[in-house]
């Protein structure tokens, strides 16, 4: 029998290799779809993007399609869904991994600052060699990639070291200080603008450049979105032939919906009888269905009931034994010998505790 199943699992799997790759593509777009943005995802987002995931590929593999071609198909509705309540129990949770971050900048930054760099080196070895040998084409040409080299080369040494950006930053901090110094002093000026020949418009157009190329050059963790795809995907499809194999697995199994529960026709007669009854035949209906409870071998309903009797009926007490903890629950904490007050009488039923009883100290 063993081998029998192993060899149509088999060909099943053989079979359908094609609808398990494009369930593995559903749930590696889906998981992508969720996760949105390039930036460096945190725990709660992959975890929430694998939930979304795990939801299209079940959906997708336990679809009635799929389940009327494995090798013991289930006939019914009720079988069908008993077998994905039982694959789904048994599956294990998916745990995806973070994404490898490193720092770097944004492809978009480089190409912004190639693009900078391309035309300032166009510009000035074009300009450059056009007023020395006359050939502002040739300038162009060589400037053009130049510039763009030099400027991605700038922009990453400038996001890479923090000697640098420190620099960078004490001068622009020392600079503006001495402007503020010269504004402060009643129109003396600002000592290193005029000692360098610069005025304030172009002062201020160097502060904005400055602090932009900071700005420009403060990146993040990245990540490798189409590396970590192809990772997330390999998972994914090992997570569907595994599946895949269980489903099979357990469809070759008897998978029969549960039986409902059938009442007994005396008690159901009584709880009818008692539901139907008027406020002065309640007693009698009452009665007739504690009958029908008694004749089932439910206990504790030999004495009268509480409602037929006038006093109200006090709890009863009890000293508490460990035999007592077969019956009852205790409330709080209670030792030997305490004595207990019954909250709730246990469930008896031929000798059998169907439900414990509940019992509290006695302050």
């Amino acid at each position: 029998m063993s081998i029998v199943l192993e060899e149509s699992i088999r060909a099943w799997m053989a079979g359908s290799q094609t609808l398990r790759e494009q369930i593995t593509e559903q749930g590696t777009a889906r998981f992508i779809a969720v996760l949105g943005s390039t930036a460096s995802p945190d725990r709660a987002q992959v975890d929430r993007a694998a939930a979304r995931a795990c939801d299209e590929v079940f959906t997708a593999l336990t679809a009635d399609a799929v389940l009327d071609s494995l090798p013991s198909a289930p006939t019914e509705a009720g079988a069908r869904e008993a077998l994905r309540s039982r694959w789904l129990s048994l599956n294990p949770a998916w745990t995806l991994p973070l994404p490898v971050s490193a720092p770097g900048l944004p492809a978009q930054r480089l190409a912004i600052a190639a693009a900078i760099g391309s035309l300032l080196g166009m510009a000035l070895l074009g300009g450059l060699l056009h007023l020395t040998l006359g050939v502002r084409g040739l300038g162009m040409l060589i400037g053009g990639p130049g510039g763009a080299a030099l400027a991605m080369y700038a922009v990453g040494r400038l996001k890479e070291s923090k000697i640098l950006r420190n620099g960078l930053k004490t001068l622009l901090g020392v600079a503006l200080a001495a402007d503020l110094l010269g504004a402060a002093s009643f129109g003396l000026g600002a000592l290193w603008g005029r000692l360098a020949g610069i005025g304030l418009l172009r002062r201020l157009l160097i502060y904005a450049g400055a602090v932009s190329l900071l700005a420009f050059t403060r990146g993040g963790a990245q990540y490798d979105a189409r590396a970590y795809r192809a990772s997330i995907r390999d998972l994914i499809r090992q997570w569907v032939d595994v599946s895949s194999i269980l489903l099979g697995c357990l469809s070759a199994g008897p998978v029969t919906p549960p039986g409902d529960a059938v009442l007994d026709a005396g008690l159901a007669r009584a709880i009818q009888d008692l539901h139907r009854s008027d406020v002065g035949n309640l007693p009698a209906a009452a009665e007739s269905l504690l009958l029908e409870a008694r004749r089932m071998g439910l206990e504790g309903l030999s004495t009268p009931p509480s409602f037929t009797q006038s006093d109200r009926a006090e709890r009863p007490h009890l000293r508490w034994s460990r035999e007592l903890e077969e019956q009852y629950r205790p409330f709080g904490l209670i030792e030997d010998g305490d004595t207990v007050i019954v909250e709730d009488a246990p469930v008896i039923q031929n000798g059998r505790v169907l439900e414990k009883g509940r019992v509290r100290k006695q302050r």
